[in-house]
Parts: structure tokens; sequence; C-alpha cells
């Protein structure tokens, strides 16, 4: 499996909510005891974590009969971002401790203006 490529923007002092769902041959995946973790970094190379998500930590949530992985990143958290570009990529562990890399791409963030 080849992972898909979303670039996407965070939008500095908003609450950022985006959900990916995982098909195949059109339907849903069923992620039924899966765990996701995402992290964003400057380069894929980079040591230095600038925002994780996971299922763990609560910033990822998984509808496990539709397929469905959702990041939340709340007001406060994107607020507080200092960097302004990234590179990440989700995985998917299965139950069965199969990984899985389901998406990729970068990540911007847009300046808040209005304080």
């Amino acid at each position: 499996m080849t992972a898909a490529v979303h670039n996407f923007t965070v939008e500095q002092g908003t609450t950022c909510v985006l959900t990916f769902k995982w098909l195949s041959n059109g339907a849903p995946v069923n992620l039924t005891g899966a765990t996701a973790k995402m992290q964003i970094r400057e380069t894929a190379s980079s040591t230095t974590v600038l925002w994780e998500m996971s299922t763990a930590n609560g910033r990822l949530s998984i509808a496990e009969a539709l397929g469905e992985i959702t990041l939340t990143i709340t007001t406060t958290q994107s607020t507080a971002f200092t960097w302004t570009f990234g590179k990440y990529d989700l995985e998917i562990t299965t139950a069965g401790g199969t990984v899985y890399r389901l998406v990729r791409g970068t990540v911007s963030v847009s300046a808040e203006v209005t304080k």
C-alpha cells in the first residue's frame, strides 16, 4: 500500500479538525482495535518533533466501523505553535500489530493576525 499525499494548513488561533477515511475497494476499512500516531517534523529526518498526535494522547480519534481517523488541534494548541512548516505522516497499527502508513504530506501554519 502506498501512502496517500495530503497537504494541509492549520489556521493559527483556530480549532483544526481533519478527518482521513481509509477505504478498500470503496468500502471503509474496519479499524476495530487499531491505534494511530502522527508526527510533524521540519524534515523527515529531523530528530525534533514539532507536534505529535496519537490515539494515546487523545489528539487522534478513530471511528472504527467507518474507517475514519480524525485529528483535532484546539485553538489553544494552534495559538501556541511557533513553527510555520513541517512534514508529517499518519501511521495506523492494527489490532494484530501490522503498521500501515496511511497518509503523508506537509503542514503549514498560517499565522494569526487578530489577537
